[in-house]
């Protein structure tokens, strides 16, 4: 039996101290609903809205301040809602992970997420239940300090997104056939920029003045590379974590994504300026739609001359070569573990993605009712608990975590990590076995992005009790299986919400147990596909990067 251990008093009562912190209640009510949006008069379609509106409002709060939204469910399925970048320290069973941290908000039903907001920058907020993102529920969430670390005079929200005609579930049934015919016809997206249809969007400046655009990918499978005509971008934050300034001419932010760029204004008003935010993808073999040129005007003055950008090579900035403000170390591992990301055809006869061979899909009973109610067995710390299908790897409290993560398909991943951020350590080219390592103190992210054919080493420290899912942001992958599972300190997990045991008792799932009787489909590993593309597919995404690897 696990009896009550110093660190779990002591963690108990630093959360204490840290929610017995003032701050502001900021309250939403929240009907998530069907909403039929019309994009530029090309097409209607059903979209999952709030309140009747789409897109979806963003939320702007401070530090310090608690997040409260009564979430009611009018879909026909159960929802969910996920803060992606909030670490939910204390609050696990808020994270809003489908089956994971939560059974979902059966319909007709409703949720309070209450949520102390105890990290600033830059975040959004989206469903996590089957493919409701992609179908819209998604919108930014922006944290201020008031103890700005950065001066500026303004700030500009811009979302980024991918947009498709079909709805999520017609594309998802194309993209888990066994045929590559089937799978890879293209999908075009539109694209939708600070919530106006693309080209459309007007970003207003005063000379001399300086403004921080927060730019959030709140898409689904595209990347954006952003950059404004004549203008300099001073990058100081990426998901959430403030960064030594550097100079750059664009940004890319993948799916899931943050940034922050300073710019500062002309002196005049005498010409307008255009900005581009290109999306692209090397998932999809698509030459007259890769990249999707979109294009906006920062105004200095009604009606003045526009000025473009005729730069056709994108300049970016590498994620090793960012430092934290904080200067924190890099950590020392404790725990290993190695993640294989592969794609092929499985015994089901579909197309799945997988880490290590094992494709994910959603437990019988959520990981972290799982894990609270086996602990006092001392059960919760076998992985075999939890069933295969969810690839469990439990940590002991305060591990330090090294990720040897390796992409072996010929497209790119944006991973992301719930609950943390983690250093990046290195990163590497499996072709030219060449490799690059980060600073002394290296840059932390909570979603980063790993192209094809190549490793990365990432760090995290296990310091909060919970359970984290680890999966690629990339929509359909995570569907179709590329997703893991870290159960964090389990005999330190708080308590659970009664109004979430109601919503799983309404559904009829338990809310304690085993799930390790689940099967799970097993791969033709001989049907695996390797980092090198189709005969004629360019790597795209290497290419726009001006860093084509072709050893």
């Amino acid at each position: 039996m696990f009896g009550i251990r110093a660190d779990a008093l002591c963690y108990a009562a630093a959360m204490m101290l840290q929610f017995g912190a003032g701050g502001m209640e900021i309250e939403h009510f929240w009907t998530i609903e069907p909403v039929e949006y019309t994009m530029e008069g090309l097409f209607t379609r059903t979209a999952i809205g709030v309140n009747g509106q789409w897109p979806i409002p963003g939320i702007e709060a401070t530090i310090g301040d608690t997040l409260v939204i009564h979430a009611t469910n009018k879909l026909n399925e159960p929802t969910t809602l996920h803060s992606h970048g909030l670490f939910q320290n204390g609050t696990v069973f808020y994270d809003g992970a489908y089956m994971v941290s939560e059974c979902g908000i059966a319909p007709n039903s409703s949720f309070t997420y209450r949520i102390p907001l105890q990290q600033a920058g830059t975040y959004w907020i989206h469903s996590h239940s089957k493919q409701q993102s992609t179908d819209g529920l998604r919108t930014s969430l922006v944290i201020r300090d008031p103890r700005e670390q950065y001066e500026f005079d303004e700030e500009i929200i811009l979302t980024l997104q991918d947009w498709f005609r079909q709805p999520a579930r017609e594309m998802l049934k194309q993209f888990r056939s066994p045929d590559p015919r089937v799978r890879f016809t293209p999908a075009v997206p539109y694209g939708i920029i600070g919530g106006e249809c693309a080209n459309r969007k007007r970003l207003l400046f005063k000379p001399n003045r300086t403004y921080r655009l927060r730019l959030i990918n709140i898409g689904s499978s595209f990347d954006f590379h952003f950059s404004i005509a004549n203008h300099v971008l001073r990058l100081i934050e990426v998901d959430g974590v403030l960064v030594r300034e550097r100079l750059t001419h664009g940004v890319t932010i993948g799916v899931g994504q943050r940034a922050s760029v300073l710019v500062t204004a002309m002196n005049s008003t005498d010409y307008n300026y255009e900005f581009r935010a290109d999306m692209y993808t090397d998932l999809l073999q698509m030459p007259r739609y890769n990249p999707l040129n979109y294009t906006g005007v920062v105004q200095y003055s009604e009606g003045a001359p526009l000025k473009s950008d005729s730069c056709e090579r994108w300049l970016c900035i590498n994620d090793l070569d960012l430092e934290p403000l904080d200067d924190e170390p890099v950590l020392e591992p404790t725990t290993f573990i190695s993640l294989d990301a592969y794609s092929g055809v499985f015994s089901d006869q579909t197309f799945r993605h997988s880490f290590n061979n094992h494709s994910y899909a959603p437990p019988k009973i959520p990981t972290a009712l799982t894990a609270l109610s086996t602990a006092a067995q001392e059960r919760a710390y076998d992985p075999a608990v939890y069933g295969p299908q969810t690839n469990a790897y439990v940590l002991r409290h305060m591990d330090v975590v090294q990720i040897t993560l390796t992409n072996h398909d010929y497209y790119s991943h944006p991973f992301h990590l719930h609950g943390h951020t983690f250093q990046i350590i290195e990163i590497g080219s499996l072709r030219s076995r060449q490799s690059k390592l980060s600073m002394s103190s290296p840059v932390r992210r909570d979603t980063f992005v790993l192209k094809g054919g190549h490793y990365a080493i990432l760090r995290f420290r296990a310091d909060n009790p919970g359970v984290w899912l680890f999966h690629c942001h990339i929509n359909w992958h995570i569907d179709l299986g590329l997703a893991m599972t870290f159960i964090e300190a389990p005999e330190l997990m708080p308590k659970v919400p009664e109004m979430l045991r109601e919503n799983c008792i309404a559904q009829g799932i338990p809310t304690g147990g085993s799930s390790e009787q689940d099967n799970e489909p097993t791969p033709y590993t001989d049907q695996f596909e390797s980092y090198d593309p189709p005969s004629g597919w360019k790597l795209v995404s290497y290419i726009l990067n001006g860093n084509y690897d072709s050893s």
